[in-house]
């Protein structure tokens, strides 16, 4: 009865508005695959779906557009522009039900929650986590104590051979190690993150960033280790164990490497933490069209052969635990991502988060240099990310 309910209601808002909905992506495989699922919708409604593709600064168009009631009707993006977007006033937030939800990994939904509301559906979902070389190390190590156990027996500094290499200096990579054992970036409540509330400095950070710098301090890591670095090594077949993402998997393929992912390794008796992204499908708030822009979401877009078919024209890791159990019979790798990604933390959707990048990278840089104490420098971090965040709000 609900159901036929709402399709009346789309019918009744189709005979009022345009029997046009657009779409703005910034990829062509993207494009590719929603046009593969609109010919039903189109067929059923009579409705044309047209797709952008817009090379620019997505955000920066959207909001422009939208600001004189213009624009797409759905906008497909990351998750992180979220806190930005619903602040202007500019998209329009969901009411999901727990059935629908539940279809989800719940990181996925939370990573489009933005003060307590959800203003996105996600599609795909991406994480780090740990890629080892198994001619090299048959079973991967479940803590970071193992880990370094087994770097410090079979690292040779000398002859520059290395067990474990990742880009150490990059707070998105160190993020993982440096969340496990209590530190945060804002305060996670029930209303959202509280921005006001910072937590990259607790005792937790200290310990974990103590740790990494331990890693340079007993040479297991070079302090000038960067991506370019340790992914070369693994592609060589030289590495066995590194840090990265889905990303690097093709390259790993055509380079014959026998590689095998694994979650990263516990910290202190703590799960690893890494940032997890997604991308999915926003509607414009001042849209003419938004129950019929729901329906094609929900019922296509992101249904379970919508995200197999998303999957098919853009190869990420679906945000559909249904999706998920069908892709992985012919690609396990997406089983262990997608587990990595459930012991993450959506990277947040707020404003201020461009504070954090530049001060926790700055951060990073001091303490592995040997220039600032590790304490010392997480102070100043929080410091400069604080002082942005308040010269924001003044």
């Amino acid at each position: 009865m609900k159901k036929l309910t709402f399709t009346l209601l789309i019918l009744m808002t189709l005979q009022v508005h345009a029997q046009t909905l657009t779409i703005w992506t910034s990829s062509e495989n993207v494009k590719a695959a929603i046009a593969t699922l609109s010919s039903k919708f189109e067929q059923k409604y009579g409705v044309k779906v047209q797709i952008d593709v817009l090379n620019k600064d997505l955000t920066t168009q959207f909001k422009t557009a939208a600001m004189t009631g213009k624009g797409p009707d759905i906008l497909c993006w990351a998750h992180d522009v979220v806190g930005e977007l619903a602040e202007s006033g500019l998209i329009e937030p969901l009411d999901l039900t727990k059935e629908f939800k539940s279809n989800f990994i719940e990181t996925a939904i939370k990573a489009y929650t933005y003060k307590g509301k959800i203003y996105g559906y996600p599609y795909d979902i991406e994480s780090l986590a740990l890629i080892y070389n198994k001619d090299l190390i048959k079973n991967p190590p479940s803590t970071m104590k193992e880990l370094l156990n087994y770097a410090q027996e079979n690292n040779n500094p000398k002859k520059n051979q290395y067990s474990f290499l990742y880009d150490i200096n990059s707070f998105f990579f160190s993020f993982p190690i440096l969340s496990s054992n209590g530190g945060y970036i804002f305060k996670e409540t029930k209303d959202g993150l509280n921005i006001n509330d910072i937590g990259l400095a607790n005792n937790g950070a200290v310990r974990a960033a103590d740790l990494l710098l331990q890693l340079i301090d007993k040479k297991i890591i070079p302090a000038s280790t960067d991506r370019s670095i340790a992914f070369s090594k693994m592609k060589e077949g030289k590495l066995a164990m590194t840090i990265d993402g889905p990303w690097a998997i093709d390259e790993l393929k055509k380079s014959k490497i026998n590689y095998g992912i694994a979650t990263i390794p516990k910290v202190f008796g703590n799960k690893a933490r890494p940032f997890v992204g997604t991308h999915g499908f926003i509607i414009r708030r001042s849209s003419q069209n938004k129950d019929i822009a729901k329906e094609f979401i929900e019922n296509y877009l992101v249904s379970r052969d919508g995200i197999i078919s998303l999957y098919k024209k853009d190869p990420r890791g679906p945000s559909r635990k249904d999706a998920l159990t069908f892709l992985s019979k012919t690609n396990p790798d997406l089983v262990s991502f997608f587990q990595s990604a459930t012991d993450g933390v959506p990277m947040p959707n707020v404003p201020e988060m461009g504070a954090v990048w530049s001060a926790m990278g700055s951060s990073l840089n001091l303490i592995f240099s040997g220039r600032s104490k590790v304490k010392e420098s997480l102070d100043l971090a929080v410091k400069q990310i604080r002082n942005s965040v308040k010269s924001n709000q003044e």
